[in-house]
């Protein structure tokens, strides 16, 4: 473990990509499309927060279960938006749940 590494949102101010910058890269990265300062970018957020790299290995997990139900067949061109639109649905159902 990093013992530089920190949780969440404080990390805004100390790297140039915020965290929902970074979650928004996750997919291309996955997929090896970000190169030069992007990928440079997100990877040093990724060094220094935690709660990015939970959230990039959810990502991973979430692409294999995608991939292994679509086979060849082409993603559909609106299926990551759902799926965002549905995690901040879920996402804010259980912050609500818990106050």
């Amino acid at each position: 473990m990093r013992p530089e590494a920190r949780a969440g949102e404080d990390m805004e101010a100390m790297n140039r990509l915020s965290c929902e910058q970074a979650v928004r890269q996750f997919f291309a990265y996955l997929d090896r499309a970000l190169s030069g300062e992007p990928l440079e970018a997100l990877e040093a957020h990724l060094e220094a927060c935690l709660d990015c790299c939970d959230k990039l290995q959810f990502s991973r997990q979430l692409d294999v279960f995608v991939r292994g139900r679509l086979g060849e067949a082409p993603l559909p061109e609106d299926v990551e938006a759902r799926i965002r639109r549905e995690i901040a649905a879920a996402q804010a159902g259980a912050s609500e749940s818990k106050e």
